[in-house]
């Protein structure tokens, strides 16, 4: 573990978009979901968690969207990315130049859903990502983050790039 780059991830108090701003972020999201869910299509959603997807016979396509969000992250990662580790009193970071087995176990746990708030930093895209619970991951862009580019590789691997103002 390391010091170095624990700057990446400044931890406000309020996670509005006034103190976000101010951070330096634009508030963006990657999702399997073309929309914001409202809360009835969350809670009638097959896709929230493999097993509402085993129960209706399409637990083929949820893992489809995992493999899509694997594909996503390690493209988004490939080039080098910092890990938030420990505890959130005792926070460290772990620096992974590439692709290699812990930073596969770390995305693999984010794509699968078996655990949310991992937090990874890319500083060549300019991103910090923070993984969700309910198939969609938020992004958090920097002033020299190419939004057109994350969302053409989104689009690339299927997941949709979310903007607006239902930040749940």
């Amino acid at each position: 573990m390391t010091k170095r780059g624990i700057e990446h991830f400044p931890y406000p108090e309020d996670w509005t978009d006034d103190l976000l701003n101010e951070l330096g972020y634009r508030r963006r999201a990657v999702s399997v979901f073309d929309h914001w869910l409202t809360e009835e299509e969350w809670e009638a959603s097959p896709y929230i968690v493999l097993e509402r997807a085993q129960a209706v016979g399409l637990e083929a396509d949820f893992l489809e969207q995992c493999y899509q969000f694997q594909a996503f992250y390690r493209c988004l990662f490939e080039k080098g990315v910092f890990r938030l580790t420990g505890l959130r009193t005792k926070r460290q970071v772990a620096w992974h130049p590439h692709w290699d087995r812990r930073l596969k176990k770390a995305v693999n746990a984010i794509a699968w859903d078996l655990r949310w708030g991992s937090e990874f930093y890319a500083p060549t895209n300019h991103v910090r990502v923070m993984s969700g619970d309910d198939r969609t991951d938020v992004l958090l862009l920097e002033e020299e983050a190419d939004e057109r580019a994350l969302e053409n590789l989104a689009n690339k691997f299927g997941l949709h790039f979310l903007r607006g103002e239902n930040w749940l």
